[in-house]
């Protein structure tokens, strides 16, 4: 476990290191960014070209699948007494009211008052309305702050290194400057963190297994995408056997029904 000064003791040494420890935490930011913008890039490619040769028969697969579904869904409902039927109906009016209150949930912005802070903190910094690059950087974050989506972390990277980061202002003493930054470095090492978990998923993405494929050679990738047409051929002539076959059961019931 950390151990962090008292904020009853803190020091300008300790709070230099801090800042120091900031630039860091940006520095890393900055670096997996980078990483993950050209991998992101790089999967989309991959996967576009794969649906420009494959995508027809894929979209023929999942039309195919729906109406065999569908077709499944009819034929049971002939077999289920109407009671689970309605059962089924508030199960799902339910479940709609409740992802309903939870999308409304999700709209709270937990970081409202940090972020709030941090732009009375810049107020009290820069004066934009005699600098036109301070007016510029404060309308930008004001905008960044007041949407819910942007985290913290999301404002701070687009605050520069400079006088914001590292003055105390006039409302501030160096206990209230330090525990201000340990505010701010938590939201880093968050923004960091889920920058790492999202790198992460971009290797667990089915996208990222076109691309390693794509990487090999030019003759391996085309290679690799006509052995994906043809195993998506056959695939989807055994969905049309099996949609066929639902086809005539659905006739036989119906006929069996008007008589």
């Amino acid at each position: 476990m950390t151990n962090y000064p008292s904020t009853s003791a803190i020091t300008q040494a300790e709070l230099d290191k801090l800042l120091t420890q900031l630039q860091q935490l940006r520095s890393s930011i900055t670096t997996a960014r980078e990483t993950i913008a050209p991998l992101e890039t790089n999967l989309a490619a991959a996967y576009n070209e794969f649906q420009a040769v494959v995508g027809t028969l894929r979209r023929q697969s999942m039309r195919l699948q729906a109406e065999i579904a569908s077709l499944r869904s009819q034929i049971q409902r002939f077999t289920q007494d109407e009671d689970d039927t309605q059962q089924q109906d508030v199960a799902t009016d339910n479940f709609l009211y409740q992802e309903e209150q939870t999308t409304e949930f999700s709209l709270k912005d937990p970081e409202a008052i940090d972020k709030d802070m941090l732009l009375e903190h810049i107020f009290r910094l820069l004066d934009p309305d005699v600098n036109a690059e301070d007016a510029e950087l404060l309308a930008n974050l004001q905008g960044l702050c007041s949407d819910a989506t942007v985290s913290l972390g999301d404002v701070l990277e687009e605050l520069p290194w400079g006088i914001v980061w590292t003055t105390r202002n006039s409302q501030e003493n160096l206990t209230q400057q330090y525990q201000r930054l340990k505010i701010w470095e938590g939201a880093l090492n968050r923004q960091l963190q889920n920058l790492k978990q999202a790198t992460e998923r971009l290797y667990k993405d089915a996208r990222y297994g076109l691309w390693r494929q794509q990487q090999k050679s030019p003759e391996h990738w085309h290679n690799f995408l006509n052995q994906c047409i043809e195993q998506q051929q056959d695939q989807n002539y055994e969905l049309q056997a099996e949609l066929d076959k639902l086809k005539e059961e659905w006739g036989r019931i119906t006929s069996t029904n008007k008589l």
